[in-house]
């Protein structure tokens, strides 16, 4: 007996065909495209505007002084909007000061310690050992040591700009020194010489008033309240970050 083949119908093999026809490659997918280059795209451009962003040489001194104790909220609260501009690769300089100053830190920011550094905050107001021995609050001496800090760095090879913070209520004299409103303004020069901004924040009514007057002819520089310290430390950071 013969067994003939049977041919495949010419209806079913036509259907066949058009519809593997009909069924694009994966990789030629629109949505395909659509989910790479916005995967690209969500990883690419933080790491490219990370990589324009120019690092600074940051410092935050605080005012540690009994007149400073009772903007303990402010205080942390500056503090915490400080680190959040800070960046990896950028110098912190912290220091605490009233008739004499105590630098706590001064090396490079690493994004895995910003929680900690943020936790801190709420210790701000802490006196270290040996402040407060004296009544009175030097700024001068507060900004030379900020200007010693910063050589530190520059001697180091990082001249990079500077985005300086003071946070002082008031410059109590300290031992009946007088207040000369002409170093201030040589040592706000020195710190910013190579580019930057300094941010003074918290000023009582009258030294705000004398320094906004001695310090108007000096380029970058703000003297602000605990209120808006906020929009002084974003322009802080701008100006350095230029």
């Amino acid at each position: 007996m013969k067994h003939s083949l049977r041919k495949p119908s010419k209806e079913r093999s036509t259907i066949s065909i058009e519809q593997v026809q009909q069924e694009p490659s994966f990789w030629k997918s629109p949505l395909t495209w659509l989910c790479a280059v916005g995967g690209a795209l969500l990883i690419g451009v933080p790491l490219l505007m990370d990589g324009l962003t120019h690092r600074v040489n940051s410092g935050f001194l605080v005012d540690v002084s009994l007149s400073n104790q009772p903007y303990q909220t402010s205080l942390e609260g500056l503090c915490r909007q400080y680190v959040e501009h800070l960046v990896e690769g950028d110098v912190r300089i912290l220091g605490k000061f009233a008739d004499r100053v105590t630098i706590l830190n001064n090396q490079e920011f690493q994004e895995r310690d910003r929680l900690s550094i943020q936790n801190q905050c709420k210790q701000i107001t802490i006196q270290p050992s040996g402040i407060g021995r004296v009544p009175g609050t030097s700024l001068v001496e507060a900004l030379s040591r900020l200007e010693t800090e910063i050589g530190h760095q520059q001697s180091q090879g990082n001249t990079r700009p500077v985005a300086a913070v003071v946070v002082i209520q008031a410059a109590e004299l300290v031992n009946h020194q007088q207040q000369d409103f002409s170093v201030i303004k040589s040592k706000i020069e020195s710190i910013i010489h190579k580019g930057g901004a300094v941010a003074i924040i918290g000023a009582d009514v009258d030294l705000q008033s004398q320094l906004s007057h001695q310090l108007s002819s000096v380029k970058n520089t703000q003297i602000c309240t605990y209120s808006d310290g906020q929009a002084c430390l974003d322009w802080l950071f701008q100006i350095a970050r230029k």
